[in-house]
């Protein structure tokens, strides 16, 4: 559909364009914001190409790794608490947000993504009209064009429908793919379709891949480096059920080597035994230079206050937890032995480490500054899930329970031998462990039953492979806890799930939902791009209306500092017996 948007947001654009009006008399550009002509400058404009938004917020509260605190629990107790906004009220009941355009908000993901966007456009036309004077520009292409397609790629997982398949994704609506510098006032934006956004961002993937270089990084992993590349190429290949790419990408990433893949994932002995506080922890879930961080970066983020006992509405607890970190899965016993889970004071608030927050002065004297999270965005460990999905799918079990029991044994760190292991230390996974914990008729809240028919009537598996694909989807729920990634894997097999918001009757999202494309931002609807359909399945009382709001200041939250450490105080790490 062909539709008048204004894209307002994209404030990089302002910040490499940036020559005002009515400076014509000046003899030379004022700045080197005006021309970007040399590859150092190309380079600096680069570190520009990463958004500053959280999109695995949004996600989280969206999933099933969020419960309610105020809905009773087995005993019939409900609580009393307050969401750190209304926005997280409107996120937990797949509403549309209407009430903020601040951190974690669709319009602050949506700004960040196109921002970041318009920094790799306007280095892209800088590098064409450097190539033409003979300068090899192969590298920050690479980035360039690499990063193009990651920012796209979060908008589509978050604001558009899953891939489905050819002619089923031509039926979605997708998300605009910008592909140059916007230079027009007022420009006419073509939204397309699903089908048309992954296979765009298909062509910057396979574009990319060959340029991209480590050459110019002082610290690699703040960039798309060469391996971070490749993770997202297996992530997006397994997403659009490409399996032997998303496999031959992710060897290229782990190698084949199992010694080689088992040094590079996560030390959790580190993390759990030699880390005595919260942000020890978190410093060594973040560290640049562990081997399992492929890229990070710093978001303006407010999501590590939500875990506070003062905002514990909406938190991964109780059954959130009894169905992950709490429960038991196919070689461990009880509660899963690889984290440490810290909560905010009282039972309302649980947290894994990388979850808690970086604080900015901007005011030492008066503690005041702002909250940062960092995003792991790629890792070894999540690249060997995607593996072994990938292999399952391929009918490759026994390569893909040897995945997975990799991924096992990097978090087999208690000594209370909570993890099954055999004589040589390897962990015991088996298919038919697998099979008696994933039957259909058991640990289905841990599991849920998938409607991959449903998605793609062609996408058809075993029983031996939907036993495997279960636990590799188990495996990388635990895996990326609080990162958004969970309701991609809902969406993606069409996982149905429920939330009871408060003491109203519980909520269901079908696989089929239109619920599961978060509603584009207000103010993007009210400048012209079509909604999402609001048609609601899985129960009667939600609401399908599409409300107008007054853009809201888009600054970032200030807090604080004295009032945080004073809430960071309560946070204790929670025994694992």
């Amino acid at each position: 559909m062909k539709k008048n948007f204004n894209i307002l947001y994209i404030a990089a654009l302002t910040l490499v364009m940036g020559v005002v009006t009515g400076c014509e008399f000046l003899d030379k550009n004022p700045d080197m914001r005006a021309s970007i002509d040399t590859k150092e400058k190309v380079r600096l404009l680069l570190v520009s190409a990463y958004t500053n938004a959280n999109a695995g917020v949004i996600c989280e509260f969206s999933s099933d790794n969020v419960i309610d605190n105020n809905s009773p629990d087995d005993t019939g107790h409900a609580n009393s608490l307050l969401a750190l906004s209304k926005m997280y009220d409107e996120i937990f009941a797949w509403q549309p947000v209407v009430s903020s355009g601040q951190q974690d908000s669709p319009k602050y993901i949506w700004d960040g993504c196109y921002s970041a966007i318009a920094a790799c456009n306007q280095a892209l036309k800088a590098i064409e009209e450097l190539e033409a004077q003979g300068i090899n520009m192969d590298a920050e292409k690479g980035e360039a064009l690499i990063s193009r397609a990651y920012h796209h790629f979060l908008l589509a997982t978050v604001f558009c429908q899953t891939y489905k398949d050819e002619t089923l994704s031509r039926q979605d609506s997708g998300i605009h793919y910008m592909k140059a510098p916007e230079t027009t006032v007022k420009p006419v934006y073509y939204r397309g379709t699903v089908y048309d956004t992954y296979m765009a961002i298909q062509e910057d993937i396979e574009a990319a891949l060959p340029l991209v270089s480590d050459e110019y990084y002082t610290v690699p992993r703040y960039h798309f480096n060469v391996k971070a590349a490749h993770a997202f190429a297996a992530r997006f290949y397994l997403y659009t059920r490409q399996w032997q790419k998303a496999l031959q990408e992710a060897d290229y990433v782990l190698t084949t080597d199992e010694n080689a893949i088992l040094g590079m994932l996560f030390d959790a002995r580190y993390a759990l035994v030699d880390c005595t506080d919260i942000q020890t922890e978190m410093n060594a879930w973040i560290d640049a230079k562990s081997p399992a961080n492929l890229l990070i970066y710093t978001t303006m983020s407010q999501a590590s206050y939500t875990v506070f006992s003062t905002y514990g509405r909406y938190q991964f607890n109780r059954d959130a937890r009894n169905y992950t970190t709490s429960g038991p899965g196919p070689c461990w016993r009880s509660r899963f032995p690889g984290y440490s889970v810290w909560s905010a004071g009282q039972e309302y608030g649980s947290l894994l480490a990388y979850f808690y927050y970086l604080f900015e002065y901007t005011d030492k004297v008066n503690g005041y500054g702002y909250i940062h999270g960092v995003t792991r965005a790629f890792t070894t460990n999540e690249t060997l899930l995607c593996r072994a999905e990938a292999k399952a799918q391929l009918n490759d079990l026994d390569g893909a329970i040897n995945d997975l029991r990799m991924w096992a044994q990097s978090y087999d760190v208690n000594d209370n031998s909570r993890m099954d292991t055999l004589p040589n230390g390897n962990v015991n996974l088996t298919l038919a462990k697998i099979k008696n914990f994933y039957t259909n008729g058991a640990n289905r809240n841990i599991s849920p039953v998938l409607h991959n028919t449903d998605i793609c009537p062609a996408w058809t598996m075993s029983a031996d492979q939907i036993a495997v694909v279960r636990c590799a989807l188990h495996f990388r729920r635990l895996e990326t806890i609080h990162t958004g990634l969970r309701w991609h894997d809902l969406k993606r097999y069409g996982i149905e799930i429920t939330h009871r918001q408060g003491t109203d009757p519980v909520h269901t999202l079908v696989w089929n939902d239109d619920r599961r494309a978060i509603q584009l931002p207000q103010e993007v609807i009210l400048a012209g791009m079509a909604a999402n359909p609001r048609v609601i399945l899985g129960d009667e009382g939600g609401s399908s209306s599409v409300t107008a709001i007054a853009v809201t200041d888009n600054e970032p939250i200030r807090t604080n500092f004295l009032e945080a450490k004073a809430l960071g105080a309560t946070i204790t790490r929670e025994t694992n017996d």
